[in-house]
């Protein structure tokens, strides 16, 4: 894949979640958006607070990563190639079409959430209003990370929640942003769906 190309689908899928977030959701009343399907599973505000909790940690990694490669001197190359390891992390998160026009993509692999990233354990539901505006100065930061990006080797490796025993390449950490986002909007949306008894 062209590096250029790699690059503006990125920036077109951040600007898909904003779409998403700061206008379609921002747009539906608070309460449809805090509204969980049953005492155990998300609401769309959970699944954006949840989303904005694992960015935070990632793009901690990601700076520190491209400031790395800034500092080397690692310039871009034409093509970008993901690696086996983050192409297969990548298609197990990301939400898979279902079979039939009308079906909505499916989650195929459920796990267990990290204590601190799953809203539910919150002694209180965080504002829906606080959820919106921090996420939408995470995409800016986002949209600035990623224009850094334009100027490094895609290749170069970023650690992931497993630190240094788990390193990709920045191309697959971004495919990750992407698919872990997809997926937990996709969650959110059947959500809203519910809340408003189109389920």
């Amino acid at each position: 894949m062209r590096t250029a190309d790699a690059l503006a689908a990125l920036h077109a899928d951040l600007e898909r979640h904003r779409e998403v977030t700061l206008r379609d959701w921002k747009a539906l009343p608070e309460g449809t958006l805090e509204q969980r399907p049953s005492s155990r599973a998300w609401s769309a505000a959970d699944c954006l607070e949840h989303i904005g909790r694992a960015n935070d940690m990632y793009l901690h990694h990601m700076e520190r990563a491209v400031a790395r490669a800034e500092q080397r001197g690692l310039s871009p190359v034409g093509e970008y190639r993901p690696g086996a390891l983050g192409r297969r992390i990548c298609a197990a998160l990301a939400p898979t079409p279902a079979r039939g026009h009308a079906a909505p993509p499916r989650i195929r692999f459920k796990g267990p959430t990290l204590g601190r990233y799953d809203p539910l354990r919150d002694p209180e539901q965080i504002p829906v209003a606080a959820t919106l505006q921090r996420y939408g100065a995470q995409l800016d930061r986002m949209v600035r990370l990623l224009e850094r990006c334009e100027g490094i080797d895609l290749h170069a490796r970023s650690n992931t929640l497993l630190g240094p025993f788990l390193r990709l390449r920045m191309g697959d950490m971004w495919s990750y942003l992407v698919a872990h986002t997809d997926r937990h909007l996709e969650q959110g949306l059947r959500a809203v769906e519910m809340a408003r008894g189109e389920a």
